[in-house]
């Protein structure tokens, strides 16, 4: 009999595929998972892993630990990676994306926070998806891409990267339209990047945004809506941002600011923050 152990990853993994299983076996659509691990409470963003699916990836916003938290689907936390040298100024989203000239997955944290609108400067941290093989993963090369904006400093809390050019676009939060600003790929490393203005919404309060893995789909999410828009062939992004939306189900979240496409782009995730009389929960939505 063999004595090889089976990752504790793994068997996370499983345990939640098959309540994913039994929950939509039953004809459910949405779903919610207690997020037990004390250390996730304030959450502000979450994104999908490219490398395992399945895998959440997710951060608390200003002041917290510099720690990407790996969740499971069903709101489990089998592993930390913690970023070396990186300062959680205000981390306020993340996303997932495959480089278009390496071809490997990338996880982006958006050091994006800026509620009164005085940062010279703002951070997206980007490193390769690490193996989870342990509680504890740390990590060391990692990508620093500085950015100002071209009309002045803004608070933001949606990022996302165009999975079909590398494209990141950032969603201010306060303006009202609330202006969308992209830095084209590829972005610097060592010199300060210029985000430029492309459009507005037609709305404001944004906290989140995600492309699906196709790219072909965008989520943007307020603190009351989440807003599907199609990408049509050959259209840009802000082409696709300037259509009329699907307004999507969401159960209100009393401190909600993170949504992410699920790995297939069929369904999708939000996660609270601990509010003083609610828990953090893990909502899937298909």
């Amino acid at each position: 009999m063999s004595n090889q152990k089976t990752s504790p990853i793994l068997i996370l993994l499983l345990i939640s595929l098959l309540i994913f299983s039994c929950v939509f076996l039953n004809g459910k659509s949405v779903h919610s998972y207690l997020v037990e691990e004390a250390e996730i409470n304030e959450a502000s963003g979450i994104a999908s892993s490219l490398k395992y699916p399945g895998i959440l990836y997710t951060h608390n916003d200003s002041g917290g630990e510099a720690a990407v938290y790996v969740l499971n689907q069903i709101g489990l936390m089998p592993a930390k990676i913690i970023l070396k040298g990186i300062e959680n100024r205000d981390w306020e989203d993340i996303a997932t994306c495959y480089d278009p000239k390496d071809k490997k997955p990338y996880v982006y944290v958006g050091d994006i926070g800026d509620n009164n609108s005085s940062h010279s400067s703002s951070f997206i941290y980007r490193f390769e998806e690490p193996e989870i093989k342990d509680t504890l993963i740390l990590v060391h090369n990692i990508q620093k891409i500085e950015f100002v904006y071209e009309d002045g400093p803004r608070d933001a809390e949606a990022l996302m990267v165009d999975p079909k050019t590398g494209d990141i676009y950032i969603i201010s939060k306060r303006d009202n339209p609330a202006k969308i600003y992209q830095l084209s790929y590829p972005q610097s490393f060592t010199e300060v990047n210029t985000a430029r203005l492309i459009g507005t919404l037609s709305y404001k309060w944004v906290v989140a945004a995600d492309f699906s893995p196709s790219g072909d789909y965008i989520l943007v999410k307020t603190y009351n809506q989440i807003y599907r828009y199609k990408r049509r062939p050959n259209k840009t992004v802000i082409e696709a941002l300037m259509t009329k939306p699907k307004i999507l189900p969401y159960e209100l979240e009393e401190q909600g600011e993170a949504v992410a496409f699920d790995a297939k782009g069929k369904g999708y995730f939000t996660i609270s923050e601990k509010a003083e009389n609610t828990e953090v929960k893990l909502y899937y939505y298909r």
